[in-house]
């Protein structure tokens, strides 16, 4: 909250310029207007002409400063959003990869949708019309204190009434927006699972049971929200009714001054005018501030769900991997599962290494953390004798390379998902083509590389999709390339082709994790290595 405050301050301050420019200049017709009315009262033309005067050239210099106000609004919303939802962004990639993988990603498209959407509306707005609620509450009570002490007491009680009113009753809206915030955040997850599970839904006649689910999920969103609206009801009717009764009073006091002749006609119409204007803002400030406040536990609520567990400084950046991966006494365990124990191996550079054994026996493990997704719990892993623990994750991304079984593909051309959008030349993008036997498919295309893969690969078949994860490991020329179960969606013999490919490269280093082994190309691997019963074994 507090952060989002400093990246908009700039626009915060021109809001409050143009607001307090705005609000005196009004302040300054009820005073000229108030002088008019007296002055026709007296029957005095010569000020009343004066007074008009003034009126309307007040009038058209105010014109202006109302329309950059609203301007200043839109800009202020339009840069605090945009700054919230980058700077969300911006935090989720910072998360580790194994954290981010653990949890839901329906958390995080809620916060970006729900979360973001609630802060806009009761947060972002809320500040702007607090700032102009409290400029516009200022002015018409020192306008009214200009002319009646007594009128600016009752103004004084007013403030602190609302005030106090509105910090009570902030309290129960803010449990009850975190509670909507954690009902949206099952929704998203709710939707996102029906929808994926489309065909099995429909080919099983579970539709019935989707759409009552449906309904009880929505339904207790609903009704939360109803009771968000009920809360605010019942504050703002509060705040109405201290309004109301201040009015009453202040006009009540107003019009016994003008019987006793402590004020004027004009007096009392330009109190009774800028009681208005001093309880709107107040009204405004009622409605806002608790609000305001029921935000606060969901700015607390996207803190915690970006936050790393794992905590540990990377210290170091490399240019490149010139000798060996070792693994000293490396023990990881999930929770209370210990998969590996006690490991160590060497990884040499420019050779080759299968890896293979049973599902479930640690061979995803093993290659996750080679590609330092997890940190050993137990043990150390050197690369070319430094810790890796120690080195940066985005400097040793930036010389391996990984090959998928599950592919993702942006919604982008051909060309852009196999470079990455990273520049490369006509012949080398052409070279990992070839070698990764995507060559039929683009020629076969319409528009060749420029052709667009619809909706994570909707219309690209599965080994065309491991295909173009090979090409874009063969392209970037990485040190290291891993490889976990890639050949898996490809024919035999293409993949037999493109395991030649890659075992081929010289200076780099290859670790393939696979169940798909086939006996021409095993001899060709520096070792083959097996991982099972919480331990690695060379073949």
């Amino acid at each position: 909250m507090k952060k989002l405050l400093r990246k908009v301050l700039p626009h915060m301050l021109l809001i409050l310029v143009v607001a307090t420019l705005a609000s005196v200049l009004d302040g300054l017709i009820s005073i000229f207007m108030m002088n008019s009315i007296d002055a026709v009262m007296e029957g005095n033309r010569v000020a009343f002409k004066e007074d008009v005067v003034k009126l309307i050239i007040i009038a058209l210099t105010l014109l202006p400063f109302s329309l950059f106000l609203s301007y200043s609004k839109g800009i202020f919303k339009r840069r605090a959003v945009t700054n919230t939802k980058v700077d969300y962004i911006s935090r989720v990639f910072k998360k580790n990869i194994n954290e981010f993988q653990r949890d839901n990603n329906s958390k995080y498209v809620s916060a970006l949708t729900n979360d973001i959407i609630t802060i806009e509306a009761n947060f972002i707005e809320g500040v702007y019309e607090v700032i102009v609620s409290i400029v516009n509450f200022i002015v018409a009570f020192l306008v009214i204190g200009y002319i009646s002490p007594v009128a600016l007491g009752a103004g004084i009680g007013i403030g602190i009434l609302s005030t106090i009113i509105s910090t009570l009753l902030s309290k129960p809206l803010q449990k009850h927006h975190s509670k909507r915030s954690e009902l949206y955040e099952s929704y998203t997850s709710y939707i996102k699972e029906v929808l994926s599970a489309f065909h099995i839904i429909k080919s099983n006649n579970l539709t019935e049971k989707v759409q009552d689910d449906f309904y009880k999920k929505s339904h207790a969103i609903q009704e939360k929200g109803y009771v968000i609206d009920k809360i605010s009801t019942y504050i703002t009717s509060l705040q109405n009714l201290n309004m109301s009764l201040t009015f009453m009073g202040i006009v009540g006091i107003s019009t016994y001054m003008a019987i006793t002749g402590s004020l004027t006609l004009g007096g009392v119409i330009l109190i009774v005018n800028n009681v208005e204007k001093l309880m709107m803002p107040l009204i405004q400030l009622g409605e806002w501030m608790p609000k305001i406040f029921s935000t606060k536990s969901l700015f607390i609520k996207i803190d915690e769900s970006l936050k790393n567990q794992d905590n540990y400084e990377e210290t170091l950046e490399i240019d490149g991997f010139k000798d060996a991966i070792e693994f000293n006494n490396v023990s990881f365990s999930y929770e209370d599962t210990e998969v590996l124990k006690e490991i160590s191996l060497t990884l040499k550079k420019g050779e080759k290494y299968l890896i293979v054994g049973p599902s479930g026996g640690g061979k995803s493990t093993l290659l996750k953390l080679l590609r330092k997704y997890f940190a050993p719990q137990g043990g150390t892993i050197q690369l070319d004798g430094i810790n890796l623990k120690d080195v940066k994750k985005e400097s040793y991304f930036t010389f391996i390379a990984n090959v998928e079984q599950q592919v993702f593909l942006f919604e982008d051309t051909v060309r852009n998902n196999i470079t990455l959008y990273k520049d490369y030349t006509e012949t080398e993008i052409n070279l990992a083509i070839d070698r990764a036997g995507l060559r039929d498919y683009v020629d076969g295309l319409a528009n060749g590389l420029d052709s667009i893969i619809y909706d994570n690969g909707k219309n690209v078949s599965g080994g065309e999709k491991s295909r173009i994860a090979i090409a874009r490991g063969l392209l970037a020329k990485s040190d290291i390339i891993f490889l976990d179960e890639a050949f898996a969606s490809l024919d035999s013999a293409i993949a037999k082709e493109i395991e030649k490919t890659i075992l081929n490269f010289e200076g780099v280093m290859v670790v393939n994790v696979s169940h798909v082994v086939f006996e021409e190309t095993k001899k060709h691997y520096h070792d083959v290595m097996v991982v099972k019963n919480k331990g690695v074994y060379s073949l």
